[in-house]
């Protein structure tokens, strides 16, 4: 008896492949194709990223230009190009003549950019050696591996010189992406915002040599990061367990050097960190005002904020969000020990709506603004503690930045076991994350300024096109009997954007 189906249909459905037939799914991606050409990443390349051997098929600049383009589309890792390789018209878009580098490829790439060598098979296994017997989830008796992968005792790292050559392409690109947003995009109350911070990425397994475990028990490794607005201008991949405060000077240095070509010696720059890097050689490597948290130092900060008179609190009121019943604010001069400058302590002490009244919870800034560098008209509403705590709180939202790397780009898992191929898979897709920021930010119509990558794929790219090739033009000839007309208008005007970058 023949079983039918949940969907009642006239007619049957049948599906066959039209040999005639050749279109692309990801038409609306030559939004992205003029995103990288506008902005010059094959230029960047060519400048800034040491060239390959004569005889190899594709070209430094061809691998990571398609490396970014993958990465765009929705590809992920070292075979983020597969989503090229896999449709032939989009390959032919983003005009790669010699078509798209497989990840085999890539991965030769990654290791020329880090200085390192390709292991042969017999470095990278060993013989196995006896296990117990095990079933697998069908309950066949499984094999035993013959061999098991050799994890070196310490990192294979980039060379120094490699990872100077892609700070600078990182720096270069954030150049270019800066001068593209608008300027809005990057300043608050008069200064040029800056946001530091690290994220801890995740990998299973054992065979990556600079996992470290966390705290929760699961292997990381550590990305460091700094931001203007939402460009990366300076990144760098270490162990899990590196200590984050000594390793900012060195981000830091590369962060100045971005900053002052796209913005000017003179820029003034706001930077926000969170209280990993309150410490000496931090705030000592500073050129920039600066807002940090001090928690880090609770314990001394509470007592000295305990012994401060309650006229020298400025009461700020209840907040039902948060659940407080009262908070105040208050700061004072702190010198912590080694430290040459002091710093100035903004204090917010609340307490909760369920405790009993004194029961304070406290937290801390640090900073060495002064008021009269302040928004006047800021200061004068909420006074200078609030004002520092209100500039300090747009950190929260520029921590939602993270979500295009990390889940749109998928860097949240590192693609390779070697720590030096990470960083340069790392760098490179830092470009990546850059350009979708202005494909965000700068070149979708502002109806919808500030969409998600993924959505912007789903409206933008995933548009069904055919490719018309003339002498000197390519023509993508998108469908617009199925798309809505509002789409087709906001397409256009993204285009038109794209086209001036």
């Amino acid at each position: 008896m023949k079983t039918q189906g949940d969907t009642k249909r006239p007619r049957s459905v049948k599906a066959e492949f039209d040999p005639d037939f050749c279109a692309t799914s990801h038409g609306g991606a030559v939004l992205a194709e003029k995103a990288l050409r506008g902005l010059g990443l094959r230029r960047t390349v060519e400048r800034q990223l040491p060239t390959r051997a004569a005889l190899a098929k594709f070209s430094m600049a061809d691998a990571v230009h398609a490396l970014c383009a993958g990465l765009l589309v929705g590809g992920r890792g070292i075979g983020a190009t597969e989503a090229l390789r896999d449709d032939a018209l989009l390959t032919e878009l983003f005009g790669l003549g010699r078509g798209a580098p497989s990840d085999s490829t890539v991965y030769r790439v990654l290791c020329e950019l880090s200085g390192l060598h390709e292991r042969k098979v017999e470095d990278c296994y060993v013989a196995a050696g006896s296990g117990l017997a095990a079933l697998d989830m069908f309950g066949a008796e499984r094999r035993e591996p013959k061999r098991r992968r050799v994890v070196p005792e310490a990192p294979e790292a980039a060379g120094e010189s490699e990872r100077q050559a892609l700070d600078r392409f990182t720096s270069s690109v954030a150049v270019s992406c800066i001068g593209a947003l608008a300027r809005g995009m990057v300043r608050l109350h008069g200064w040029h915002v800056g946001f530091g911070d690290a994220t801890d990425l995740e990998v299973e397994g054992n065979c990556f040599d600079a996992a470290r475990m966390g705290r929760e028990g699961t292997k990381l490794l550590r990305w460091q990061t700094l931001m203007l607005g939402p460009i990366l201008i300076a990144e760098q991949l270490h162990e899990g367990n590196v200590d984050e405060g000594r390793s900012m000077p060195r981000l830091l240095a590369q962060a100045r050097e971005t900053i002052r070509r796209a913005l000017g010696p003179l820029a003034r720059v706001l930077l926000l960190l969170d209280g990993a890097y309150f410490e000496k050689q931090v705030l000592d490597a500073l050129v920039w005002d600066f807002i940090v948290c001090a928690n880090q130092q609770r314990d001394c900060l509470r007592r000295l904020a305990e012994e401060r008179a309650a006229w020298e609190w400025q009461e700020t009121g209840a907040d039902a969000g948060r659940g407080w019943s009262r908070s105040e604010v208050s700061c004072f001069t702190h010198l912590p020990d080694g430290w040459e400058r002091p710093v100035t302590i903004v204090a917010r002490r609340w307490q909760k709506a369920d405790e009993i009244a004194g029961a304070w919870h406290y937290a801390f800034l640090a900073t060495r603004i002064e008021p009269e560098a302040l928004p006047k008209k800021l200061v004068r509403k909420h006074g200078y503690c609030s004002a520092i705590w209100m500039l300090y709180g747009t950190k929260q939202g520029r921590e939602d930045h993270y979500k295009t790397p990390l889940r749109d780009l998928g860097l949240h898992h590192p693609p390779s076991c070697r720590l030096g191929v990470n960083q340069a898979f790392y760098a490179l897709a830092t470009a990546a994350s850059n350009i979708a920021m202005v494909l965000r930010y700068r070149v979708v119509a502002k109806p919808e300024r500030g969409i998600s990558l993924w959505r912007l794929r789903q409206r933008y790219f995933q548009i069904p096109a055919y490719l018309v090739q003339t002498a000197r033009r390519l023509t993508v000839r998108l469908a617009g009997a199925n798309v809505a007309a509002r789409r087709q208008v906001l397409w256009r005007a993204a285009f038109a954007a794209a086209s001036r970058l």
